[in-house]
């Protein structure tokens, strides 16, 4: 894929191909244009002798202290290498390149005033496949300072990258690719560490996991209601068009439509007026998390697509002015939403699980346990889902608001992005488990029944649960099949 930065907004599947070493990206001539007029703002106000932060006069707590210009390339190597600051494991590689890759897209803006020189090599490093080794750990989501100085340090030599899937030196890096160390400009530096590039690859990571996830959590919830006889009634469009949910309609067209050849559609097939409501919540959880996901994809694209410099280049007013883009306080709120929309689904998920092992129906053995008298069946395995639904919850807990002021006291409100996204993938993680248990037992439960006519998520999870796992007979170790269905939904079989 060729992505070309520039001269349109990238989505998330832009942005996911950026990890990919077979992406190649582009610069357009209109974006080379904003980079070098950017270029030539800054050079105007050093010449006005302009009080600009990062460009005359010192950073943090040192904004007050003017720049000597004669020892401006010292100076700002000196900047960006006492930045690096980030610490814990380095970043997958494949990671480290989606973030190179968005810095370059955000310089493409035209906002940062980073040297035209220094872009090309950012540029060649990447369509080279020569990736900057960055610490996982260090951001506080005002901008991730430390790990950009580090992912950028890289083209003036310092640090190390990954060349042919082997560190080497951020020299040895360059010179595989026939080019030498930058020497850096007036605010070069700060232009390239003042971004939220690598926790927009991380989230960006997250989002394409989270959605692979909620396909098959849609389609086991769906197969779960099918498996115990659930009365559909509250999924139909004209139940639900009753109250005014945002992504209600949706929702319920997408429910129905898994619904779609169950016999629990069948005239007069389900005497039960009503189950209990970790069944009939399904659309106005399915709205919730699709709509919640939607605004914190949104958010992150808004990040990537638009400026996070401070302070910011204004071609009209050919100035550079203080911004706070680099804080992306919507973006960790609206994933602390989704969060909380995700633990929802998982208490109503557990829920139903629970009840498909426990709830003994007429033509089905009590625990799922064909060999009943002592068997356990799937009674123990609900403490496992438990368990996952438990680190779901605590995930959920909030990240964005805790902080302490540093540099000087002059940052004291953070947005905490990194640490909101970080948890985010942890409870991606457990919440992968939780669905493959639900799955599991549906399919256990379906394929214990006597036959019937199954709707499509039913089918579906009878076809790809049953590649991975048996209908258990009689009791033995069942952890090992939930690691594989949790794999096969990672790899987006269940879709």
């Amino acid at each position: 894929m060729n992505v070309i930065a520039g001269d349109r907004s990238l989505t998330i599947a832009d942005m996911v191909a950026l990890a990919d070493p077979e992406t190649t990206l582009a610069i357009s001539d209109d974006a080379w244009k904003r980079i070098a007029d950017a270029r030539a703002i800054a050079d105007e106000e050093l010449e006005r002798g302009a009080v600009v932060y990062g460009l005359t006069v010192g950073l943090g707590g040192k904004v007050t202290m003017p720049i000597e210009r004669d020892s401006v390339p010292d100076f700002e190597k000196s900047v960006i290498s006492a930045r690096i600051v980030g610490v814990g494991d380095p970043l997958a590689e494949h990671v480290a390149r989606r973030a190179l890759g968005l810095r370059i897209v955000n310089i493409c803006h035209g906002r940062s005033a980073v040297s035209q020189r220094v872009v090309e090599v950012l540029l060649a490093m990447y369509n080279a496949r020569v990736t900057p080794v960055v610490a996982s750990l260090g951001s506080i989501g005002s901008s991730d300072l430390g790990q950009c100085s580090q992912l950028c340090a890289t083209v003036v030599g310092v640090g190390n990258v990954w060349v042919d899937g082997r560190q080497v030196s951020a020299l040895d890096g360059l010179a595989s690719i026939g080019r030498e160390p930058v020497t850096l400009g007036a605010k070069d530096a700060l232009g390239l560490f003042n971004s939220g590039a690598v926790t927009q690859a991380l989230a960006v990571e997250y989002v394409a996991d989270v959605r692979t996830v909620m396909t098959a959590a849609t389609i086991s919830a769906v197969a779960t209601c099918d498996a115990y006889g659930v009365n559909p009634t509250p999924f139909t469009t004209e139940v639900t068009a009753t109250k005014s949910v945002r992504g209600g309609d949706a929702a319920s067209e997408r429910i129905m439509s898994l619904l779609s050849g169950s016999w629990t559609l069948e005239d007069g097939a389900i005497s039960r007026a009503q189950h209990p409501i970790s069944f009939r919540t399904l659309v106005p959880l399915l709205a919730l998390v699709e709509e919640s996901l939607a605004r914190f994809v949104d958010e992150i694209e808004r990040e990537v697509n638009s400026s996070t410099d401070s302070p910011v280049v204004l071609h009209e007013s050919r100035t550079v002015r203080s911004s706070v883009n680099f804080q992306p306080l919507a973006a960790a709120v609206a994933g602390e939403a989704l969060s909380i929309a995700l633990t929802h689904w998982s208490n109503a998920a557990v829920n139903r699980t629970i009840k498909m092992a426990n709830h003994s129906l007429a033509d089905v053995p009590r625990f799922l346990a064909p060999d009943e008298g002592q068997s356990v069946g799937f009674n123990a395995l609900m403490k496992s889902s438990v368990a996952m639904a438990t680190r779901v919850r605590f995930e959920a807990n909030p990240a964005s608001v805790d902080f302490f002021a540093v540099s000087d006291g002059t940052e004291d409100v953070a947005s905490q992005l990194p640490l909101v996204v970080e948890k985010l993938t942890r409870q991606c993680d457990a919440f992968r488990r939780l669905i493959a248990i639900e799955a599991f037992t549906a399919h256990q439960l379906a394929s214990l029944r006597q036959q019937r006519s199954w709707g499509l998520a039913a089918t579906r999870i009878l076809e790809v649960c049953g590649r991975h796992v048996p209908v258990i007979e009689h009791d033995q170790p069942l952890g090992g099949f939930v690691d594989a269905l949790t794999e096969c939904i990672a790899r987006g079989e269940l879709h």
